[in-house]
Formats: structure tokens, sequence, C-alpha cells
């Protein structure tokens, strides 16, 4: 068992041994051979990225236990193989302090050129990505969760609320609250009157999470003959299940549920639903779409889903930084709708399943 001084000393050499390397990283970017594009990345800060083929670039995701970051990670090595990218991808395993460590070694490593980012905690990760990355001369494209405290409290004044100095831009949609608000504001309009909602989120300390609570409290507002309660799950469906179970016992008058994420929340909720006796009796509006949706849609479970683009929003992120490559750095806020956009979501209905492009049905 170590003793503390040795714990102590071990991080002391961890530390300065990382230090050396962004040290070494940081005089590396202050270079500019004729081989590299300057990207301003915000701050007074910006990098030269190597326009050569085979580009070295690391993708950190959440985790690919669910639908969403399978999509995600088929989208990564597709995306990649058709740019001529080196990539390596990094499963966070649902675990912001796993995840972190495996940007921070990723970083030491000395060995990306740039990365694609979707943090499970936008602050954990802050000064890793918005401060370290930089400086060691990685290009930052920032996908779906907002880094730090940007896009936390958006006003929804401008979708560049949620890009983050340090980092080219930020690829999106679903995360901006313009579409959160077009989410909350079509639900009431399919339902209206006095109702008993119930929200049913990720995990509390969830960057996505905290933006929508913030959209569901101005929701409330609008809305005063809502009464609203919310759940929070581990992005799971045997969790959701459990939590939304326990809630309907106690709630049984409920009369509209908010699903944040299909199709793992929304499977999890329509079988607690069911299992309740409640199915039919219980409006469940979505978001995320995708088969689970279109099932449910057609059988009249779930009144409407909008829609999520995990395998687009990577693939635009690794093409950000291919343009960039040439020379075109993009906006700072980049949607990545297929159809519709973050201002207005487009919203799948019985009746409007046959708008959506072949692709997505």
């Amino acid at each position: 068992m170590r003793t503390m001084k040795s714990r102590m000393m071990f991080t002391a050499v961890s530390t300065a041994a990382l230090l050396a390397l962004a040290a070494c990283a940081e005089s590396a970017s202050s270079q500019d051979p004729a081989d590299t594009v300057a990207i301003d990345v915000g701050n007074d800060m910006k990098i030269n990225l190597k326009t050569s083929p085979n580009l070295k670039v690391a993708v950190f995701l959440p985790g690919v236990a669910n639908a969403y970051g399978q999509a995600q990670e088929l989208a990564a090595k597709e995306t990649a193989k058709d740019l001529g990218m080196d990539m390596t991808l990094f499963d966070g395993g649902y675990n912001p302090s796993q995840q972190l460590n495996q940007m921070q070694t990723a970083l030491a490593s000395g060995g990306y050129d740039a990365a694609v980012v979707q943090a499970l905690d936008g602050t954990v990760v802050c000064k890793t990505i918005t401060e370290d990355y930089p400086k060691a001369n990685i290009l930052v494209v920032n996908n779906v969760t907002p880094l730090c405290e940007y896009g936390i409290n958006q006003t929804g004044k401008s979708a560049d609320e949620v890009w983050a100095p340090g980092t080219m831009n930020f690829v999106g949609s679903n995360n901006t609250r313009a579409y959160i608000d077009g989410w909350f504001s079509a639900a009431a309009k399919a339902n209206p009157g006095k109702q008993n909602v119930v929200a049913v989120l990720g995990p509390a300390v969830a960057a996505q999470t905290r933006v929508i609570e913030v959209a569901l409290a101005k929701f409330a507002k609008d809305n005063p003959d809502y009464t609203i309660n919310t759940i929070n799950t581990d992005y799971t469906t045997t969790g959701t299940y459990n939590q939304m179970q326990t809630h309907l016992q106690g709630h049984a008058d409920t009369t509209l549920i908010l699903s944040m994420y299909t199709p793992d929340i929304s499977q999890g909720v329509v079988k607690a639903v069911e299992d309740a006796g409640l199915l039919g009796k219980v409006n469940i509006v979505d978001q995320g779409f995708g088969k689970f949706s279109i099932d449910q849609i057609e059988a009249g479970n779930i009144q409407f889903s909008t829609l999520f683009f995990p395998y687009n929003g990577i693939k635009v992120s690794l093409e950000a930084i291919a343009a960039a490559q040439r020379g075109d750095t993009g906006p700072r806020f980049v949607d990545d709708s297929v159809i519709g956009d973050a201002k207005s979501p487009f919203t799948i209905t019985k009746e409007s399943i046959s708008e959506l492009p072949a692709e997505l049905r």
C-alpha cells in the first residue's frame, strides 16, 4: 500500500511530467512551418494545423453502450476513413473522471493533431480542452455538450452561446436553448390545458441536463396550468424503467411525459407506463427519433418526437477539421440538422414521418 508521502511524490512527478510536455507542445505551437495553416480559436490563441494527409485525430465520446453512441462510433470510423484521417476513438464509459483521464493521457502522449470532443461533463474537462489542448497545438471541435459554463445558462439570443474559446467551433443542434424551447413549445401546443408533467432527464451533473433544466424553468412559467416534476436517469433503459415505475406509483395522475432521449430513456418510459396500465392515457413526447420512435408513434404510444443527429454530428465535426486544413474554419456554431434546424426542430408525428429523408426513416 502506498504511503501518503509516496502518493504525494507520485503526483508531483506526474504533474511535473505533464507540465514539461505541455511546455514543449506550447513551444512547438509557436512555430509556423509552411505545411501548416493557422486557426484562430479565440482568446488570442491559434493552432498551427498540419495540412498533410493522415492527420491524427482523437474522438472522445461519452460512451458507446447505447444506440446514440453506437451511431457516433460508426460515423467516426466511416468518416475518418473517407477523409484519410488516422482516428482513435475513446469510449468514456459514461464516467466523467474516466473521460478526463483519457483526455489527459492523449494530451501527454503528444500524438494528436486534432480532437472531436463530446464531454460527459463540460465543467470537468473545461481546462484540459479549452486551455491545455490549444497550448499543445491540438485543434478541438466541440460536439453536442457545451464545455465549461458556456451554453449552460443560454439565453437563446444566439446559437454562438454554446461555443467555448479554445475550440474552433461547436457542432450540434438539440443542445441549444432555441431547440429545447422549440421542443417544449410543440409539447405545450399539442397538450393544452391543465397537465401533470414529468420531465425524464439524464444525470443531474450532465451539462445537457442542466441546459434543459434552465429551459424547463421558463417552460413552467409560460405554462402556469402545468404541474412539472423531474426524474434524473443514467441514460439506460433499465435505470429509466425503475425510476419511472417508482414515480408513477406516487403520481398515477401523470398526463404528459417529456423524455429527453430515445431510444434508451424512452424505452424505459414506455415500458413503465405500460406496466402501470396507463398506456394510451398518458401522452409521451421524446427527443432523438429512430426506429423505436417510429414504431411507437405509429402505435399511438408516443405523441411526437424531434430529431437528434448523432451520426451526422460526428461526420460534420470531422469534416470541419478537414475543411480547416484547407483554411476554411467555418462559423463558431455549426448546425448538424439534416432536416429542420436548431431554431425550429422538425416535429415527427404520424402525419409527418413521410416527409423525412429516406436515411432518417
